[in-house]
């Protein structure tokens, strides 16, 4: 996704005006995502419904034919064709979108479970394996497909409750499937159980073409795309989503084949294993509905996406611990449980949000391998661990291979940290991937007037040093020098007496004279403040203080925090003061932060926004600025809009601040994210500020994700209804360094 000019249509410091067109254009928008999430809940419920079904059939027929011992082999095999069908599953996708290609692989899927149904009345062991091959290759792929369907129809924004709610119906059918698992195999056999799977996918190819166009279709198909492994590669966030999945899986390889081998122990008859299975997974489904439907959106909405991710490993961990002590049939079956039920409801609803700030040209070729090949590298790695330790010992204590689970959870927890921190950069780079192009002609807001104050800054310099070039030439050459100054007749010998009485004089062009004069002293620093006030000598001063600001850093402190200087003037010395580096103006410009004036605030936060910008090491406490922040939105609404700069921030041309006719601008909000900019990523901030007031629906989401993913939740909480939305449950984020925060990926 890039964000444009075109796209972002509305200054996010404009009051917004409504049009009888655009609110019929929301109202259709909004039935069409409402049909789009009902689709999407039927095909998830389904789609779960089949895969447990399909599981618990799977095994059973498979243990009923073979020992428990074959089981690690035939996984193995199962991966490395998965991996095939990855490989051509990604191009497709890429090639055609996920909307054109996964309905018709359902399809394929359900045609398929019907050949494998004919072939178990004559050749049931032969049978066994294509069941088996069938699940691990379509299963998997088609789950993965029928996300990208999801993710790639819903913005970031609307995708974070509508995933939660499609997980919470995917966990419905995970006991639906159960439940149908059970009762096919009591009341007729487990061959019909295979008939039913087939009929469960031709129904999810309806639904889930149903679902809709993906919002960012392009119409046509690409027919060049790249290699998903060389983008995979190339980027480190897709490789530790590839990594997490591939850790997940193998743990998820070794608690599975201790729970297989104690069930496939103490029940042999093939009817039984199959309402075995049914029972467990109906069970495990209804937890894992109930863990969603009451935690899952919660958890997702007040913790965000690292600490959803989290859950499920933690978990594992400290029951594997338990396990390793106390071995028995009833805490290998929780911890399969435990397993079974976090995964499928905190972990993969976090996990599918960690691909909507993907563009489709790096989500299409690799989310099949993330997804599928990524999974079933795990289960080559799970089954290789095991027929390793098979090797070492025929009758291997399954305390060990637990053991062995507990490790791999302990890794998983280190890559969630490294990879939340890469979602909040990915969620910055996706609001800057397409720069919006500024013209003079297409300023309207404040914050879109900062971006180019290094530019009129440097203009600025230029002139400044014309001029120093200018004195040192009237230095060396006698002839260029200016007349003496002359006060009541006489030559006046004191250049300092001179150009107080000059400054004092009210005398607008005597006042030029000097400060365009040779002479200038840091003495002088006091009699030049108040002309800053003077809208036709304010430029010149400001100028000139520039030129003397290291020598007089104590007079313009002093100055700056004096309620007996004019006013406007105290907001003009902050862009003065951002010359020097020296702690002293640093600590001064912070302190001003807090300044009763909101116009020295103001004024205060945009120079040390373009000192930051200038020097990244500059000295910025973010918890100071987070409550600078916090304080500045807690306030009414009538208080917000009333602020007024009343004049163009100095280093700004004024013609930048000259609003569209008809169009107010909002300084509070613009101050805010001013602030936020010295300790967050300022280039995603300004951005995310321009997309919360997009009538696209796409951008708009995906700037509110990043906001609630960088913002501490007080601050959000309190900041959200000045930019017209409901405040929900809070979300306070993990710690993510520093550099992820503000710097590029």
């Amino acid at each position: 996704m890039r964000l444009t000019r075109s796209a972002v249509s509305l200054s996010p410091c404009e009051l917004p005006h409504s049009a009888p067109t655009r609110t019929v254009d929301v109202i259709l928008r909004l039935n069409s995502t409402r049909a789009a999430t009902l689709f999407a809940l039927i095909s998830a419920t389904l789609m779960i419904a089949h895969q447990v079904g399909g599981k618990a059939t799977r095994d059973a027929i498979f243990l009923s034919h073979y020992d428990v011992t074959q089981l690690p082999k035939l996984v193995i095999v199962a991966a490395l064709i998965s991996m095939l069908a990855v490989v051509v599953m990604s191009r497709l996708l890429a090639g055609f979108g996920p909307w054109r290609i996964v309905p018709g692989a359902f399809l394929v899927s359900a045609s398929l479970f019907i050949g494998t149904w004919v072939l178990y009345a004559s050749h049931p062991q032969v049978a066994a394996i294509t069941l088996y091959l069938q699940m691990a290759v379509f299963g998997a792929v088609l789950i993965s497909g029928f996300w990208s369907v999801v993710n790639e129809r819903f913005d970031p924004h609307t995708a974070k409750r509508t995933i939660a709610e499609v997980a919470a119906a995917a966990t419905l059918g995970g006991v639906l499937g159960g439940v149908l698992a059970d009762r096919v195999a009591q009341m007729i056999d487990a061959q019909a159980m295979i008939a039913v799977l087939g009929g469960l996918h031709l129904i999810c190819a309806v639904t889930v073409f149903s679902i809709g166009r993906s919002r960012t279709s392009a119409g046509t198909p690409m027919l060049e795309v790249e290699s998903g492994i060389q983008i995979l590669f190339r980027n480190r966030y897709l490789l530790l989503m590839g990594l997490l999945m591939v850790l997940v899986a193998s743990c998820a390889a070794l608690i599975d084949y201790v729970f297989k081998a104690e069930a496939a122990r103490r029940v042999t008859d093939e009817a039984a294993l199959v309402s075995l299975f049914g029972r467990f997974y109906a069970i495990a489904g209804l937890v894992t509905f109930i863990v969603q439907s009451m935690l899952g959106p919660r958890v997702l909405n007040r913790f965000g996406i690292g600490a959803a991710l989290s859950v499920m490993p933690a978990i594992i961990f400290m029951a594997a611990l338990f396990n390793t002590v106390f071995l028995r049939l009833w805490t290998v079956v929780l911890l399969r449980g435990a397993q079974m039920v976090l995964q499928n409801s905190f972990f993969r609803s976090a996990f599918e949000l960690l691909y909507t700030p993907l563009p489709p040209v790096r989500k299409r070729p690799t989310k099949s391998i993330i997804d599928v090949a990524s999974d079933r590298l795990g289960d080559i790695i799970g089954g290789g661990i095991i027929l390793g330790l098979l090797q070492l010992n025929p009758n291997l204590p399954h305390g060990i291979v637990i053991f062995a689970a507990m490790v791999i959870a302990i890794l998983t927890l280190v890559v969630v940290k490294q990879l939340y921190q890469g979602y909040v950069v990915q969620l910055a780079n996706n609001l800057r991937d397409g720069q919006i192009s500024l013209n003079y002609d297409d300023i309207v807001d404040a914050t879109t007037r900062q971006t180019l104050a290094e530019a009129s800054a440097e203009v600025e310099r230029d002139v400044l040093m014309e001029r120093i070039s200018a004195r040192q030439r009237r230095r060396q050459d006698p002839s260029e020098q200016p007349p003496p100054q002359w006060a009541g007749g006489e030559a006046v010998a004191d250049p300092i007496t001179t150009a107080v009485a000059a400054l004092c004089s009210g005398d607008n062009k005597r006042v030029r004279a000097t400060l365009e004069g040779d002479f200038m002293d840091a003495r002088l620093a006091g009699f030049i403040v108040p002309l800053l006030a003077v809208e036709e000598l304010a430029d010149l001063a400001r100028t000139e203080l520039r030129w003397i600001t290291p020598l007089a850093i104590g007079a313009l402190t002093d100055a700056l925090f004096d309620p007996d200087v004019p006013l406007l003037a105290r907001q003009r010395l902050p862009g003065v003061l951002e010359v020097s580096y020296h702690p002293r103006s640093v600590d001064a410009l912070m302190r001003s932060l807090t300044d009763t004036e909101f116009n020295v605030r103001y004024s205060a936060a945009r120079a040390l926004s373009r000192m930051s910008s200038r020097d990244e090491q500059l000295p910025i406490d973010e918890a100071k600025i987070f409550e600078i922040c916090t304080a500045e939105v807690s306030v009414t609404r009538a208080e917000w809009l009333a602020r007024d700069i009343g004049f163009d921030d100095p280093g700004v041309g004024e013609d930048l601040a000259t609003p569209v006719a008809g169009t107010r601008i909002d300084y509070s909000l613009e101050h805010v994210f001013t602030l936020l900019g010295l300790v967050l990523d300022r280039d995603a901030l300004r951005l995310s500020l321009r997309a919360v007031f997009s009538a696209d629906r796409d951008i708009r989401g995906t700037a509110l994700e990043y906001l609630e993913n960088v913002l501490p939740d007080a601050l959000r909480r309190a900041l959200w209804p000045h930019l017209g939305l409901r405040v929900e449950a809070g979300m306070p984020r993990m710690p993510a360094a520093g550099p992820a925060q503000k710097g590029k990926d």
